[in-house]
């Protein structure tokens, strides 16, 4: 069995853009898990302190969604952790949802994965900002890695770009 993460848009879209279930395929409902689990402050805290590897990556990953306001953190369930959640942390806008997770935190290597394209931040030029490889018409293509106090303060702004973006 093979099993997707994410929310039904995120999995929806995922399918579309790789072409499967087409073709007369079908997805069978055990092939497909499409569950996150909502994580309190202290909830966070533990898993980023479970997951990180040093601790200056640790105190950048907890400084960056300190400083996001409007936001749910949540983690996806996994088959292959012995806790049931992925590696990974979502970041996702508080209010009425129309798209699933803003951001992708991995706390192990203070990685972050943002929901916005070359062109919503073209007028911006730093290094912090980094693209992804991906094929055209992914969502998620920045990233924008927590390696510095000031690589933090480019996240926190990059979120809200994000955040704007889905909000409409």
């Amino acid at each position: 069995m093979r099993i997707l993460e994410g929310t039904p848009e995120e999995i929806a879209t995922f399918l579309r853009l790789t072409g499967e279930g087409n073709g007369g395929e079908t997805l069978e409902t055990a092939d497909v898990l499409a569950s996150s689990t909502g994580m309190s402050g202290m909830d966070v805290a533990i898993f980023i302190d479970q997951r990180g590897r040093t601790p200056e990556g640790k105190e950048r990953v907890k400084q960056y969604l300190d400083q996001l306001g409007g936001v749910e953190i949540v983690t996806g369930q996994s088959a292959r952790t012995k806790d049931g959640q992925t590696d990974y942390l979502m970041v996702r806008d508080d209010g009425k949802r129309r798209f699933g997770a803003v951001a992708y935190v991995k706390p192990a290597n203070s990685g972050l994965t943002l929901r916005l394209t070359r062109e919503d931040v073209a007028d911006l030029a730093t290094d912090y900002i980094q693209f992804r490889d991906v094929k055209a018409g992914h969502q998620y293509v920045v990233n924008c890695p927590l390696t510095s106090d000031e690589a933090v303060k480019w996240a926190v702004q990059l979120t809200h770009r994000a955040l704007a973006k889905v909000r409409g």
